[in-house]
C-alpha cells in the first residue's frame, strides 16, 4: 500500500473537520483546557481520557486518539487557528510541515476563515515570545 501524500492528509482532515465541526471544536476545547491548567504535553493516546474526565461522550475522542495520519494534520490546524495550543501539543517532524495547509483548508472548509498562525512553527514561536493571540 502506497504511502498518503501530506496533501492527501490534510485534505482527509479538512473533510473530517467540514463533516465534523462540532466533534472538532469539542477536541480543541480538550486541549484549550490542558492550556488552562498547565499541561506542557498532551499526547494522543491520552485525549479519550481528557475527554471522559471533561464528561464528553468517548466516540469523537476515539476517531481522534487512535488515527495516526488524522491526529497530525488536525493539531496542526488547531494551533493555527488558536496558537496558544502550542503550549500543550508538541509536534514531530512531518511531511505536513513542508505543504500549504492553509490553501487546502480554504479549498476544502472555508475560505473565510482566519488563521492566527500561517503554520505550527509560527504558532509555537507567538507561544514563545508571549504573543496575546497565543496567551
Amino acid at each position: 500500500m502506497a504511502e498518503q501524500t501530506a496533501q492527501n492528509i490534510a485534505k482527509d482532515a479538512c473533510y473530517w473537520i467540514k463533516a465534523n465541526p462540532r466533534d472538532f471544536r469539542a477536541l480543541m476545547a480538550i486541549m484549550h483546557h490542558q492550556v488552562d491548567i498547565g499541561n506542557p504535553c498532551t499526547k494522543q493516546g491520552e485525549i479519550e481520557s481528557y475527554a471522559r474526565a471533561m464528561g464528553m461522550t468517548i466516540d469523537v475522542a476515539d476517531v481522534f486518539s487512535h488515527n495516526r495520519t488524522l491526529y497530525p494534520a488536525l493539531t496542526r490546524y488547531m494551533v493555527m487557528l488558536r496558537p496558544r495550543l502550542a503550549r500543550t501539543i508538541n509536534f514531530r517532524r512531518s511531511k505536513l510541515d513542508e505543504i500549504d495547509l492553509e490553501e487546502i483548508w480554504r479549498e476544502v472548509v472555508n475560505t473565510s476563515t482566519t488563521f492566527l498562525a500561517r503554520d505550527r512553527f509560527e504558532a509555537e514561536k507567538l507561544v514563545g515570545m508571549e504573543d496575546v493571540s497565543a496567551a
